[in-house]
């Protein structure tokens, strides 16, 4: 029996996968860096710049540019914790001396027990409510101003990331460092107020269920605005975070890194949300006690906020090819239909194509065959 092989040249093509909010993308190219001048060791010879293997495969590159590039990235760090000052005194220090400044005192819980004990004691819902309102949210707008005056930070570390990411070479460190916060910083101050505006109106909506349930009164309002600002706020917290690993990579305006990461994100539901849930871990343990939160914070100040950087560069990455390649093939499959239209249905505009236009006969004047041509 013969087998039923279909001819590839008559075989319909599969359909590419669609680009999501395809008309927000703006296709471009990873960003050019200046070079920084070569050291001459001997006259007519400079240093050499060699160019590392890494691979492919976009996070498992980040991983390896971490190893290789540890030390000029833990240099580059150093100048980054300034900015994270403000965050380990008022975590270490200030937040317990707020608390005790703003509630601190002399409880008595025992009034009104009915066995003797005078009246007008404490009441632990007011107390507890008023944990939450008076201390636990003001110090969560603290750590908002720190983040906020961090991100101006993650300017220099970022574009320091970039550069070892993408092999850019570079060896003074310190201003490389400075050339980033210069370039930069105005736009990661915009992406972080974005993020501290969303992640404390989160904050807002928890603190003030957890008040009201204290007090008794939590109503299903309060419920269902935690509800809500998470899975409104939630999804529009990856935008500004993969905006910062799209202002240093690529060619693009403050409003268009904004229109393609909502474009990356739409179209990468998976491994974004992802990192940023990895991303988000460290905070969240630093919750639990001062004695891991310090723990943590140094174990990100060695190599946690740098490989983060990466791998939101890697994220960056990954997602300007991923939507590159399905613009491509989208407009090469619309080609193809429009070609396939015009063969199959020739008449465009009343006219048919290809053609040719027959050449108009000139007018012979008319001649009386009776009258004899002179001769």
């Amino acid at each position: 029996m013969a087998n039923n092989n279909p001819n590839s040249a008559y075989s319909v093509p599969q359909k590419p996968k669609k680009l999501l909010l395809g008309k927000l993308f703006t296709d471009a190219h990873v960003r050019k860096e200046p070079e920084e001048p070569q050291k001459v060791l001997v006259a007519g010879l400079a240093e050499a710049r060699p160019v590392k293997e890494y691979p492919d495969s976009f996070m498992a590159r980040a991983a390896a540019v971490m190893r290789g590039e540890f030390a000029t990235l833990f240099k580059a760090t150093l100048f980054f914790l300034i900015f994270t000052v403000p965050f380990i005194v008022i975590f270490a220090w200030f937040a317990g001396y707020f608390e005790n400044l703003a509630i601190g005192g002399t409880y008595n819980f025992m009034g009104d027990i009915g066995i003797g004990f005078p009246g007008g004691g404490d009441s632990i819902a007011l107390s507890v409510g008023s944990l939450y309102r008076n201390v636990k949210m003001p110090v969560m707008a603290m750590y908002g101003a720190c983040f906020l005056f961090g991100s101006l930070g993650l300017s220099g570390l970022f574009y320091c990331a970039k550069r070892s990411y993408y092999q850019d070479y570079y060896k003074n460190w310190a201003k490389t460092y400075w050339m980033g916060f210069a370039k930069y910083w105005w736009k990661f101050l915009l992406a972080g107020l974005m993020m501290v505006v969303i992640a404390l109106g989160m904050v807002e909506s928890l603190m003030y269920l957890l008040e009201q349930q204290a007090l008794g009164t939590a109503g299903a309002g309060a419920y269902c605005a935690v509800v809500f600002s998470f899975i409104v706020g939630a999804p529009l917290l990856l935008i500004p975070v993969v905006m910062m690993g799209l202002f240093t990579s690529y060619e693009l305006t403050f409003a268009q890194c904004f229109k393609n990461a909502i474009v990356l994100i739409a179209n990468n539901l998976l491994s974004i949300p992802a990192v940023a849930l990895v991303s988000a871990l460290p905070l969240g343990l630093c919750a639990v006690n001062n004695l891991l939160g310090i723990i943590i914070y140094v174990a990100m100040a060695l190599v946690g906020t740098t490989f983060m950087a990466l791998c939101w560069i890697a994220v960056a990455s990954r997602g300007m090819v991923k939507c590159h390649n399905r613009k491509e093939d989208e407009t090469k499959t619309q080609m193809a239909e429009q070609r396939k239209a015009a063969k199959q249905n020739p008449y465009v505009n009343g006219t048919v194509q290809g053609a040719q236009k027959k050449k108009a006969k000139q007018a012979v004047p008319y001649q009386n065959p009776k009258k004899k041509k002179k001769k």
